[in-house]
């Protein structure tokens, strides 16, 4: 009799641990990584573009970084956030000849459960002579 005892207490143990396994990855934070796009063009005094993405939230209030490449360090000019389209615009006065580029910043949002993660990306380089 105390062999059946401890046997279904093995098998209870065991049982509550294989539960305990199956059970963690469901209460587990998941990642979803959404692709972001910076564009570019400059229309003396500013350059202005738009972020693009499958998913309307990676879009809006995303900060964007404008740069002008140099030896060593590029030189940061500037920073926007863009509106409820996506658009932003920065103004650099006096422009400067050069090659122009920008960044959007990476941004993730979410709580326990699911977090997005909106992804950074660099534009396309614009010489201004």
């Amino acid at each position: 009799m105390y062999r059946v005892h401890r046997r279904i207490a093995w098998l209870s143990g065991a049982l509550v641990a294989a539960l305990a396994v199956v059970a963690v990855p469901a209460l587990a934070t998941q990642t979803v990584k959404i692709d972001s796009k910076v564009t570019m063009s400059s229309q003396a005094p500013a350059f202005h573009g738009k972020v693009k993405s499958d998913n309307h939230a990676c879009e809006t209030q995303r900060k964007v970084k404008l740069f002008r490449q140099k030896s060593g360090p590029d030189k940061l000019l500037g920073t926007d956030k863009t509106n409820h389209l996506g658009r932003w615009k920065i103004v650099v006065d006096p422009l400067k000849s050069g090659a122009y580029y920008a960044k959007v910043v990476r941004r993730s949002e979410g709580t326990a459960g699911t977090i997005f993660v909106c992804r950074a990306d660099r534009s396309k380089v614009i010489a201004v002579d």
